[in-house]
């Protein structure tokens, strides 16, 4: 059995978004997002280079930071 993208796309495409997907979404800076993943901050998975960000974790992550005091780490 082996690797199929179209699996791996239905699979992953509806509970994941990509780095660059998330920062069009939130006005973050990719390398920023990227920091966050490395410091287990968001919820992810890893393929290689490729990082996938969970898509609801992403969303509580966004929401927190929104009702945050502290702008610093909002979406700019």
């Amino acid at each position: 059995m082996g690797f199929s993208f179209n699996t791996f796309q239905s699979d992953y495409s509806k509970e994941y978004i990509s780095v660059r997907t998330a920062a069009e979404i939130s006005g973050y800076n990719q390398q920023y997002l990227r920091r966050l993943l490395r410091g287990n901050i968001l919820k992810s998975k890893r393929l290689g280079q490729l990082w996938l960000i969970e898509r609801n974790g992403f969303v509580e992550y966004l929401n927190h930071a929104k009702q945050s005091n502290d702008k610093r780490f909002g979406p700019q």
